[in-house]
């Protein structure tokens, strides 16, 4: 039996993007997730969330919120790598910069 999972902790790099297939058959949510390793390296992942969980990611995932992904990695053939999440977690909102006075 073979088997495999990522989780990833992180922020959002990109506002979630609602698409669908070429064929116009499925649709999906992208966006991309940074994770630093909590000195001066971060790494980027794409992910993509299919179907009806798709569109309520949609709704919440926008640039700067931190994210939990569980998911599992999918390799195209032209070796170009992306994480098929589910499920997908809300942590905290980006905060704004408050002005100092």
């Amino acid at each position: 039996m073979n088997y495999q999972r990522i989780i990833l902790v992180g922020n959002v790099t990109r506002d979630a993007e609602r698409r669908t297939s070429q064929s116009g058959e499925v649709t999906y949510t992208a966006f991309g997730v940074g994770v630093s390793d909590g000195k001066d390296k971060t790494m980027f992942f794409p992910v993509l969330v299919f179907g009806k969980y798709g569109e309520t990611v949609a709704q919440y995932v926008t640039k700067g919120r931190q994210v939990l992904v569980d998911g599992r990695v999918q390799v195209s053939d032209n070796d170009r790598f992306r994480v098929i999440a589910d499920p997908v977690r809300f942590g905290s909102e980006p905060t704004a910069a408050k002005d100092s006075e």
